[in-house]
């Protein structure tokens, strides 16, 4: 039985997705971008708000603790492959 009030769970195809639509989707990246250039007009809440919308138009249904969740995500992959880098880097030297 699916209950109304149970929060939806992450998996990792949201995780893959998430990714994939911010690395590869170019029309996306543009509207990103020009919401960006909003920010400082707009709520915090209401620019969430639009930035969710924005995954939603391309297939990818999150709510706001969610999104929280995938930018941690991705903060921390992106702070490992860089550690990654630097230490095949200095291996090289």
């Amino acid at each position: 039985m699916k209950w109304p009030w149970k929060k939806k769970k992450l998996s990792f195809d949201d995780a893959a997705k998430f990714n994939w639509e911010l690395d590869t989707n170019a029309e996306l990246r543009q509207k990103l971008d020009e919401l960006a250039k909003q920010y400082s007009d707009l709520s915090e809440k209401e620019y969430r708000r639009k930035f969710l919308r924005l995954f939603r138009e391309n297939g990818l249904v999150i709510d706001s603790n969610q999104l929280d969740m995938l930018l941690l995500l991705r903060r921390k992959t992106d702070q490992m492959l860089l550690r990654q880098e630097a230490n095949n880097g200095e291996e090289t030297t």
